[in-house]
């Protein structure tokens, strides 16, 4: 007790006798001036070995000292900086995959005592679009698979219901001289997904995406699958199948997580065409709003009812394959080319 006494006595004698000098060391920091403004190229998904280019500017001191830039890369978090102005940074994805940000940071380069530094980031998903080795793993090549390559790319074929079915979605995307996408469309408009998920097509893109030697479905060659992947004998074409989704559902991760999440309903047992729920699209005045991932896997048949394309759908908590009709021309969904 007599201890406490006495270091409080001492401290306030303390604060007393050094009350002066404290006073004038005593800061108070202010903040930059303005928002940090970053304009870039850097897509929602990326891949390796990209580069791209990112402009920065926007802060000031209000003293009007000196303000710098730096970058934090991801992965390595290394720190990279500009001269002490507002300037460009050449940015180069690195081998990896995940969801990442490249960080700015904006600093007083002469007057760090006065100012806090202020920061913004911009986020990405770093991809692959390997078959093997990609973002998209554990759907492997069967034995009983053949590897055909379509445009130019890679994929697994298995039988079922009398015909070859692809067992990837459908990659091919044809662009303009600007780079946007005229005929089906990469999930999120980036090119880096186009080999990941599979394109989006309409109804009347779809009718004309396979390559020669091979043709979108017909709603009876569907059923024919799927009789073979335990839906009810006799099933037709517009019919709604009570069972064998978890036949057709891939055990896939994307960047190492789970697609399909687990219902108990549902058992996925991936014997056939390795369905993943990359979901669908409404496409409007050339673009298109990506809706349904983790949810709904969808496919075109090349049968039409009513006016409207019919499609085959699964949702993630069922073991039906329900079929659906929707606008020929702002409704995407993927494709499965057979032969």
């Amino acid at each position: 007790m007599k201890f406490r006494i006495i270091g409080i006595v001492s401290a306030v004698v303390a604060s007393v006798v050094l009350s002066p000098s404290c006073k004038e060391k005593e800061t108070t920091k202010d903040y930059l001036s303005g928002d940090i403004k970053v304009e870039h190229d850097i897509r929602p998904y990326v891949m390796p070995g990209e580069v791209y280019t990112c402009s920065v500017s926007g802060v000031t001191a209000p003293d009007g000292s000196a303000v710098g830039y730096y970058f934090t890369v991801p992965v390595t978090s290394r720190k990279d900086t500009l001269k002490n102005a507002a300037g460009t940074y050449t940015f180069e994805v690195p081998d990896t995959v995940g969801t990442f940000s490249l960080s700015f940071t904006a600093y007083p380069v002469e007057s760090s005592d006065k100012y806090y530094s202020t920061s913004a980031s911009v986020s990405f998903v770093i991809v692959k679009d390997s078959l093997t080795g990609g973002s998209i793993t554990n759907v492997t090549k069967r034995a009983s698979d053949k590897t055909v390559n379509l445009y130019g790319r890679d994929y697994y074929v298995t039988s079922s219901g009398g015909r070859e079915w692809i067992r990837q979605n459908l990659c091919y995307v044809v662009y303009d001289q600007a780079g946007k996408p005229e005929f089906g469309c990469p999930y999120a408009t980036s090119p880096a997904m186009q080999n990941v998920f599979g394109a989006y097509y309409t109804w009347t893109e779809a009718r004309n995406a396979c390559p020669a030697g091979w043709h979108l479905p017909s709603g009876e060659e569907w059923a024919a699958m799927l009789v073979d992947n335990g839906a009810p004998a006799g099933l037709q074409a517009l019919e709604t199948s009570p069972r064998g989704a978890g036949n057709l559902m891939a055990k896939a991760y994307f960047n190492g997580t789970v697609m399909w999440d687990y219902y108990r309903s549902v058992s996925i047992r991936d014997t056939s065409i390795s369905a993943i729920p990359v979901g669908y699209a409404r496409c409007s005045g050339g673009s298109c709003f990506f809706q349904g991932y983790s949810d709904y896997a969808a496919f075109w048949t090349a049968d039409e009812y009513d006016g409207m394309g019919v499609y085959r759908y699964i949702y993630k908590d069922s073991d039906s394959v329900y079929a659906g009709t929707a606008d020929k021309d702002g409704f995407a969904a993927s494709v499965r080319c057979v032969r």
